[in-house]
């Protein structure tokens, strides 16, 4: 699979945290200003009050695509997701192998309400600079992305997961 399908690829990867797709565009709504509270947070944040730092978000990116990370070991990285869903994890490492020049950036993330966040991730692909706002929700103690988006998202790119219903 390429990445060269606009952003809904890119952010396959992406935001990806495993499950993950990209944006008709449509639905980008500009994030709200980042309240005093996640302002204050310099570290990682563990609370749904607190949005997550671009660097959790980053690294949750990395773990999703590092090949060394069982399959099996993503799967909290996605709301809802269960262990039938790891092999998504696989193409996700696929495709970044059989893309190594993909390039990804993720902006601050701001707090919409308790216990959900949403972040722009902007990609160069094929040269291309594409972006997406992505929402990522606080589940069982960690910030995730959503299952609602991550479905959406497979839908888009004509897959689909056992969380979302496939």
């Amino acid at each position: 699979m390429k990445f060269g399908k606009t952003l809904v690829a890119t952010v396959a990867v992406l935001a990806a945290v495993g499950l993950t797709g990209c944006s008709t565009g449509d639905d980008l709504i500009p994030p709200p200003p980042l309240s005093a509270t996640a302002a204050a947070a310099g570290a990682d944040s563990h609370s749904a009050n607190v949005a997550p730092t671009a660097a959790q978000l980053e690294a949750m990116l990395n773990r999703a695509v590092d090949p060394s990370v069982p399959s099996k070991d993503k799967i909290d990285l996605v709301q809802g997701a269960t262990a039938a869903d790891a092999p998504m994890f696989d193409e996700l490492v696929k495709m970044r192998k059989d893309n190594p020049s993909f390039t990804w950036n993720i902006g601050t993330p701001h707090l919409q309400t308790p216990g959900q966040a949403q972040a722009t991730v902007s990609a160069v692909v094929n040269g291309q600079n594409q972006s997406a706002d992505v929402t990522f929700v606080f589940d069982d103690g960690a910030w995730k992305l959503q299952r609602t988006y991550a479905c959406g998202m497979l839908q888009q790119l004509g897959r689909t997961t056992p969380s979302c219903g496939g």
